[in-house]
């Protein structure tokens, strides 16, 4: 299944990291750049770089943390021109095994202002290549406007009397109830 491969796919088998993290580097190259552009509907993707820290969290999971730089190019929502622009945001995410991250008779609680739940690190590898895309796709403008573009309102002229001036609503509402 070609699909289920993800545009920019870097994983790390946890068992292989050492035990004080590692710090790395992750570069889509061009091919990448264009899957990437083509996932999340933007013009091209010219240059995508995160530095990423991988370090123990917890007892056998762990965190990522780092930054990402990207290079776009997009469509105006008001002019439809295609402008570049740059974009910089911060990854922190955190991975349990399977078996750590819930204890079945541990009470719930609910709290909307902490952090997301752990990821599960699936069959032993986390794919920080898919965390980079998808922190790409969450820092995204969804309304991209090229610098200087503005939205110009078209004035609707209201309807006058023949003195030429507005009438009121109600008057308005008036003659629709009686036919004159």
């Amino acid at each position: 299944m070609q699909d289920d491969i993800p545009e920019l796919s870097r994983v790390v088998e946890v068992a292989n990291l050492p035990p004080q993290g590692e710090t790395m580097t992750v570069t889509a190259d061009r091919h990448e750049c264009g899957l990437v552009a083509k996932r999340l509907d933007l013009v091209a993707v010219h240059d995508l770089t995160g530095r990423l820290v991988l370090e123990p969290w917890r007892k056998g999971g762990w965190r990522v943390t780092g930054i990402v730089h990207a290079d776009i190019e997009q469509l105006c929502v008001i002019t439809a021109q295609e402008f570049r622009s740059t974009c910089s945001f911060d990854i922190n995410r955190h991975f349990l095994h399977e078996k750590d991250r819930y204890d079945p008779v541990a009470e719930v609680v609910i709290d909307p202002m902490a952090d997301d739940e752990p990821d599960v690190i699936a069959e032993g590898c986390i794919d920080v290549g898919e965390l980079v895309v998808e922190g790409l796709s969450l820092s995204l403008d969804p309304y991209p406007r090229m610098p200087g573009a503005e939205f110009e309102a078209v004035q609707i002229e209201a309807a006058q009397d023949e003195d030429g001036a507005k009438p009121s609503p109600f008057a308005v509402l008036a003659k629709l109830q009686r036919p004159e």
